[in-house]
C-alpha cells in the first residue's frame, strides 16, 4: 500500500509539468490578425488568388487581404473609395495600384496616409511615379527608383553612346532641384570629359503664348537634352521646343519615367526617337508588385510584434491619428 501511495504521489506530481509540457502547442494561441487592403484603379483583371503570398501554417500573424477594384481613378473618387473602405475594414495597411499615368495620385495617396498614419505602398501605374517631396508625417513608400538612380542612369546611357554634350530643361515640378544636382555633382566628379552647355528652368509650363518659355529654350544649343517635368508639362514644352526646330534630326531628348508616364499613352507630340527610363513590365509584373506589397506590409507587422509583442490595432477611418510607435510605419521604416 505504501508502494501504492509512492506510486500515486509521484503521478501526481509529475502529471502538472507533464501536461504543462504537453499543452505548448496545443494552446498556443490563435495568432493576430493582419488586414491589408488592396486597391485596383482601372488595371487589367487580376484574380484575388494572384495577390495573396503563399502563406505557411506558421506564420506568426492571420493574413486577411481585402480587394477593392474602382472604376475612376480621380481625386474625390480614390479619397472617398479609400475611407469607405476602412469603415467597412478597418486595415493595418494599403496597397494600392492602377492603370494610370497620373502623378496626383501619389500626392492623393501621401495625403491620405499623412491623415490616417496608415502605411500605403503605391506600387503600379501613377502611385508609383516618384514623389521628390512627402508630408514627413506620410508613410506612404513607392516601387521605383529614385530621382537619383533614374538621372544617374540617363548619364549612363550617354556615356554608353559617347553623347558628351548636353543640356538640362526642367519644369519647376517638385524634385527638379535634385534632379540637377545629381547631374551637377556627376558630372563635377567625373572622369568623363562631360560639357554641360545650358541648364533651363522654365518658370511658366501652362500653354501660356506669353510665356517666357520660348525665350529659354532658345538658349539650347547641344544635340542632347534631358528633360525633367511632368507628363502633362511635357506637352508644352515640347511644343514649344518643335516651333524652335529643337525636335527634329539631331537632337536627342532623354526623360525620366515620370515624364513618360504609361507608354501605352504617348502624346503625339513626343518626338520620335526620345529615350525614356521605363521598366519592363515582363521582368515585374503586376502580380508580382502586388504580392511584394502585400508581403511587406505583413513582414513589419512581424518585425513589431517581435519587437513590441503586439501589432496595433488596424485604422478604421480617415480622420483619427494612431498614437506614435504604435503603427507599422515605424516597422516599415526600420
Amino acid at each position: 500500500q505504501g508502494s501504492s501511495m509512492g506510486r500515486l504521489g509521484w503521478v501526481l506530481l509529475t502529471l502538472p509539468a507533464l501536461l504543462s509540457q504537453i499543452s505548448v502547442p496545443a494552446a498556443a494561441q490563435k495568432p493576430p490578425g493582419l488586414s491589408v487592403g488592396v486597391i485596383l484603379g482601372q488595371t487589367r483583371p487580376i484574380s484575388d488568388q494572384d495577390i495573396i503570398p503563399v502563406r505557411r501554417n506558421d506564420d506568426p500573424v492571420e493574413l486577411t487581404v481585402t480587394t477593392l477594384r474602382i472604376n475612376q481613378t480621380d481625386p474625390k473618387t480614390v479619397i472617398t473609395q479609400v475611407c469607405e473602405l476602412l469603415q467597412k475594414k478597418p486595415l493595418h495597411g494599403l496597397v494600392f495600384a492602377d492603370g494610370s499615368d497620373q502623378e496626383a495620385i501619389s500626392q492623393i495617396l501621401d495625403f491620405l496616409s499623412s491623415q490616417t498614419s496608415l502605411p500605403v505602398l503605391g506600387v503600379y501605374g501613377g502611385s508609383s511615379m516618384i514623389m521628390a517631396d512627402k508630408d514627413v508625417e506620410s508613410t506612404f513608400f513607392q516601387f521605383g527608383a529614385s530621382l537619383m538612380q533614374e538621372a544617374l542612369l540617363m548619364m549612363n546611357i550617354m556615356e554608353e553612346y559617347d553623347w558628351h554634350i548636353f543640356s538640362i530643361v526642367t519644369s519647376k515640378f517638385p524634385g527638379y532641384q535634385e534632379f540637377i544636382n545629381v547631374l551637377r555633382v556627376t558630372v563635377d566628379h567625373s572622369f568623363v570629359r562631360w560639357d554641360l552647355q545650358s541648364v533651363v528652368t522654365l518658370d511658366a509650363v501652362d500653354g501660356d503664348a506669353n510665356s517666357k518659355a520660348h525665350i529659354q529654350l532658345k538658349r539650347i544649343q547641344s544635340p542632347v537634352i534631358l528633360l525633367y517635368c511632368s507628363k502633362e508639362e511635357a506637352r508644352y514644352i515640347l511644343e514649344e521646343a518643335r516651333s524652335l526646330g529643337l525636335t527634329g534630326s539631331g537632337y536627342i531628348w532623354i526623360v525620366p519615367s515620370l515624364t513618360t508616364g504609361n507608354p501605352d499613352f504617348t502624346p503625339d507630340i513626343y518626338p520620335l526617337g526620345m529615350i525614356s527610363v521605363s521598366y519592363n513590365e515582363m521582368e515585374y509584373p503586376l502580380e508580382s508588385r502586388l504580392r511584394d506589397g502585400v508581403g511587406i506590409i505583413a513582414t513589419a507587422a512581424v518585425t513589431m510584434l517581435r519587437e513590441k509583442g503586439e501589432v496595433p490595432e488596424p485604422q478604421g477611418n480617415c480622420y483619427s491619428q494612431s498614437e506614435k510607435g504604435k503603427t507599422l510605419p515605424s516597422a516599415l521604416r526600420g
